[in-house]
């Protein structure tokens, strides 16, 4: 497959939003889609994504009448409202409500002691990376642009240059200091971090941090830092938490991951060493995983692998089919 197409497995990736880009300085055009009755919102309170959690688990996507209905429960002064796009003939806003307003103790918003409203939402708050299996991918993908731009707004209310508040501006794409003086315009940023499968012959290595369940490996992976390419990241990282150096790479694909802002670029690697040396202590353990290894770990449940929603679990499945021992997805749901 082609990386544009591999990079479709990845959870919260979809190429079906128009994201309306020359849209989003127009007031007039936002001001009209906030106020129709098909406009659809995507909630976020506390970093969490409000989902319908009946048999069929799946993003709530709001109308304007049941934003109301939610937003008289939670009267709070620090909401984000941020235009997501367009997904067919339905635009998208994305709501954040204030982390202060007690939900806490009323997740799910429709409970049984309460009687059904209309204008009122069924839902629960869940925690994105627990919904990420849950959600299809357009549905993935609005909830992880709604979050993490419902989080940079948060860390963005005031100026870094000056100190003063900001305001929201281009359908909250971009802030605006408030002191004419210094109107210093700030726009939302992702953090580009990167993610390696290293192969050595028919091995492949994984590491784990001690915080992680036991028996979970996963690949190397971490922030790219000021001055430095992709490649020379993954050099660097592999270096610093594993010991082992690299001879050359390719791309495989990225997935946004929004906890809170970052993308995360995938490569497989090719060792020039073998040698494990944990240089930063970062990781717990590092070993060379055979596919047989893997194999027999997973049937034994002695191994643990990421999420196959995220692109971490791609780059060891694309790499281990590969091989003789048969599909991982299969080993992996025993």
């Amino acid at each position: 497959m082609d990386t544009f197409t591999v990079a479709q497995r990845n959870a919260f990736v979809s190429h079906a939003i128009a994201r309306v880009h020359d849209r989003r300085p127009d007031d007039a055009w936002l001001t009209e889609r906030l106020a129709d009755p098909a406009t659809r919102f995507v909630v976020i309170w506390q970093d969490q994504v409000l989902l319908d959690v009946g048999d069929a688990p799946h993003l709530c996507r709001l109308t304007a009448a049941e934003i109301a209905a939610l937003q008289a429960r939670c009267p709070g002064q620090g909401e984000e409202m941020v235009l997501l796009g367009d997904l067919g003939d339905v635009t998208y806003f994305g709501l954040g409500l204030d982390d202060a307003c007690n939900l806490q103790d009323a997740r799910n918003l429709r409970g049984a002691d309460e009687p059904s409203k209309d204008a009122e939402p069924a839902g629960r708050f869940i925690d994105l990376r627990s919904a990420a299996s849950l959600l299809d991918p357009d549905e993935g993908a609005l909830a992880a642009q709604a979050k993490a731009m419902v989080h940079w707004h948060r860390q963005q209310r005031f100026c870094g240059r000056c100190g003063s508040p900001t305001q929201s501006e281009q359908g909250g794409y971009a802030r605006r200091c408030s002191d004419p003086g210094c109107a210093q315009v700030h726009f939302p940023r992702v953090d580009p971090a990167i993610i390696v499968l290293v192969t050595h012959g028919t091995r492949c290595l994984l590491g784990r941090q001690a915080t992680w369940p036991k028996g979970r490996y996963s690949n190397i992976a971490g922030f790219v830092e000021p001055g430095e390419s992709l490649e020379t990241a993954v050099a660097r990282e592999v270096w610093e938490e594993t010991g082992i150096t690299i001879e050359g790479l390719h791309y495989h694909s990225s997935q946004p991951w929004p906890f809170p802002q970052s993308l995360m670029v995938g490569f497989v690697a090719r060792a020039s060493s073998t040698k494990i040396e944990r240089h930063d202590g970062e990781l717990e353990d590092a070993r060379w995983f055979t596919r047989e290894a893997i194999r027999d770990g997973l049937v034994k449940g002695e191994l643990g692998l990421p999420s196959p929603t995220s692109i971490s679990f791609h780059l060891i499945e694309d790499w281990f089919d590969e091989g003789t021992c048969g599909k991982l997805a299969v080993w992996l749901l025993g």
